[in-house]
């Protein structure tokens, strides 16, 4: 039975998502080409201890930061997507996936020196049997970096929330991700983070999204417990900028630190979790766009926690959608250790 306080938090949380329609999103990163190749294993190659898999079916996906404005896309908000890609086939597929999205796909910028990243992962029965990796990790350089530079200029006015993604493949080296917080800043635009291995390009933005281990071994610290675990945002909170921070924790949830100095848990319930690619990418479009939408930091890692959820039990890099959101509130608001907040 749902008490009156049960109804009226979710009857909140699902304005939060009503919200989210009305939003302009400019999606910036390391865009991915995610490649399925599924088939059953048949028997041992002659040729090498290694297993045959016929395949049977494949599939193209959008991953990275393509996959955070998919995400974007799949919770009813408008998207621009802004990266690079190369001058390869892999770019026609990523870009043909864009288009179909119904997000210009006239701010992939083409390069003709570096591949559009691209992974192919061979599985058998739902089992990952091997990925294979096309990809550099090198630094752009200066007339990329300009180009990225302009359209970042252009695009800015038109938009409520700046999302940046990072899977370290070259597009934040050299100051960019400063300039772009800091243009974001100047615009009035609320902006957030979810970075890889370097945090501290990411300083000063309204907030930052590093997973457990990332954020561990940016400012040593341990996440054993509550009492540690406020201690390491606190640490990320000072050492970032003083914006909001939001640690994922996997299946244990999320924790953060909103701009009150709030700190709490947001535990996940027991999931069966099929793959878990992809769970970063949504958790950091619904953080963002529900701060945005003007849900307060908890209410944001709540909507987001249950979106991760959805994700993790599909099979490759997943959305969710506002209908699979609203289904799952009702069961994650009846557990009562639904959320843990630090006494006040």
């Amino acid at each position: 039975m749902k008490t009156k306080g049960t109804l009226e938090r979710l009857a909140g949380l699902e304005a939060i998502l009503e919200r989210i329609s009305e939003l302009r999103v400019l999606v910036v990163g390391d865009l991915v080409l995610d490649e399925y190749r599924s088939g059953d294993v048949i028997r041992v190659s002659p040729e090498a201890p290694v297993p045959i898999v016929r395949v049977r079916d494949s599939r193209f996906d959008l991953g990275g930061a393509a996959n955070v404005a998919r995400g974007v896309v799949a919770l009813g908000a408008r998207c621009r997507l802004v990266g690079l890609i190369g001058e390869d086939p892999e770019a026609e597929t990523l870009v043909s996936l864009v288009d179909r999205l119904g997000i210009p796909s006239a701010d992939l910028l083409r390069l003709s020196d570096r591949p559009t990243t691209h992974k192919l992962r061979v599985l058998a029965r739902g089992q990952q049997m091997l990925r294979l990796d096309r990809e550099t990790e090198s630094a752009i350089g200066v007339e990329a970096t300009e180009r990225l530079r302009r359209v970042l200029l252009e695009r800015i006015g038109d938009c409520d929330l700046v999302i940046l993604e990072d899977y370290d493949k070259g597009i934040f080296g050299d100051g960019l991700a400063h300039w772009i917080i800091e243009l974001a800043r100047s615009r009035d635009k609320f902006l957030v983070a979810d970075p890889k291995r370097d945090l501290a390009r990411f300083r000063g933005a309204k907030l930052v999204k590093p997973n457990l281990d990332e954020a561990i071994d940016f400012v040593a610290g341990s996440g054993a417990d509550f009492a540690s675990r406020r201690k390491l945002l606190e640490k990320l909170h000072h050492e970032l900028g003083g914006g909001e921070v939001v640690v994922t924790r996997g299946r244990l949830g999320m924790s953060g630190r909103d701009v009150d100095g709030q700190v709490f848990d947001v535990p996940t319930r027991a999931l069966e979790v099929y793959d878990v690619q992809g769970a970063g990418d949504t958790s950091i479009a619904v953080l963002g766009l529900c701060r945005a939408a003007g849900a307060s930091l908890l209410d944001a890692c709540v909507l987001a926690n249950v979106a991760a959820a959805i994700v993790v039990e599909k099979v490759g890099t997943a959305t969710a959608s506002p209908s699979e959101i609203r289904g799952r509130l009702p069961e994650m608001l009846a557990s009562k250790s639904a959320v843990e907040e630090e006494p006040v």
